[in-house]
């Protein structure tokens, strides 16, 4: 098994929502998939400036795109450059070109226009967690299903991208999380002294799927498109040939899960804007800290640099005046409830 089941092709690299697809040999030429990409890329220009225009509005007739031609043949096109493994059908992409990949999508396509598109549940595997012994969890799609995710993805992400704070680096077009590291390194030679990091514990399992599609419908109203996301977190994953179902998490593995974890916590970046003091929207205040170059000050304010990295090291490698880490430590929250697990205290470092 491939470990870029975990990857979501064009995230952070190229200009946003313009990156050409390659497609291996076979019925589709490059030159019709270069027009679909074209066809694609204006459709989702037209998204992104209506949402940037209104940022009240709710779009309803997003579905039929979701099934059309040009949009599916760039999905697999993602799909095929991304070389995943098999998933519970064990069908490879392999398997899928020898049995026709314009076949495919217009199967694929019919289901989906019908209302009788359902996704098989993920294939559960276990990969080495880095610098952990534990392991973290990877679902495996089947082809067919992460071509279906893919298309869903190309249509509803400008549109959230319209709404996403630049303080959110983490799996987003033209974007990283080095770009984050060097906020980091700029505010450290700008005088600011102290760093809170927070790891947020399982989030991909955790997110609860009422909260989800709760965030997702303040943008998109239309039913039969929530409805196919619904059909999408409920498929369940299967594990020791057991089928198990949640009603919480959206699969590490998923081609849509980075841009779904992202609508979810763009609540609390946009909570964090709204109630912190900060001059500009990425700058956070945080009650009872200090921006003080030796030590915190209680009773005062200090504002902070929110970097939504998605990286628990971005804090530690700030690479201008030494950093210790001090453990044990968090601030008080300044925004109540929020929809994040810190899965250890927050670290406040500083000179």
């Amino acid at each position: 098994m491939s470990l870029r089941d975990n990857t979501t092709p064009g995230d952070g690299k190229g200009r946003c929502f313009v990156r050409a697809s390659r497609t291996a040999k076979g019925p589709a030429s490059a030159l019709a998939i270069a027009a679909a990409n074209d066809k694609t890329r204006e459709l989702q220009r037209t998204l992104y400036r209506a949402a940037k225009a209104d940022p009240q509005r709710r779009f309803h007739a997003l579905y039929d795109k979701v099934h059309r031609r040009d949009v599916l043949e760039r999905a697999w096109g993602q799909v095929r450059r991304n070389r995943g493994a098999a998933g519970i059908d064990r069908t490879t992409l392999a398997d899928v070109e020898r049995y026709g990949v314009d076949r495919l999508l217009d199967e694929l396509a019919a289901d989906l226009r019908s209302g009788s598109y359902r996704p098989l549940p993920a294939r559960r595997v276990f990969i080495p967690k880095p610098g952990s012994l534990e392991q973290r969890p990877l679902s495996i799609p089947a082809v067919r299903d992460r071509v279906a995710q893919a298309a869903l993805k190309t249509v509803i992400e400008p549109i959230f991208e319209a709404d996403f704070l630049p303080c959110s680096f983490g799996f987003r077009p033209r974007k990283s999380a080095h770009d984050a590291l060097q906020i980091l390194i700029d505010e450290c030679w700008r005088g600011r002294r102290w760093v809170v990091e927070t790891d947020i514990a399982q989030c991909y399992e955790a997110i609860p799927h009422s909260g989800l599609l709760s965030a997702i419908e303040e943008r998109i109203c239309d039913r039969r498109l929530l409805k196919l996301v619904r059909a999408m977190l409920r498929s369940g994953v299967m594990e020791d040939g057991a089928i198990r179902h949640s009603v919480t998490g959206t699969p590490q593995g998923g081609v849509a899960s980075p841009l779904l974890a992202n609508v979810y916590l763009h609540r609390l970046d946009r909570e964090w804007r709204t109630r912190g003091r900060g001059s500009r929207c990425c700058e956070r205040s945080w009650p009872n800290w200090a921006s003080s170059p030796s030590k915190p000050r209680r009773g005062s304010c200090t504002y902070m640099k929110e970097v939504r990295g998605w990286t628990s090291s971005a804090s530690t490698t700030a690479g201008c005046a030494p950093v210790a880490r001090r453990l044990g430590t968090s601030p008080s929250s300044p925004v109540g409830p929020q929809p994040r697990r810190c899965s250890t205290p927050a670290t406040a470092s500083g000179s």
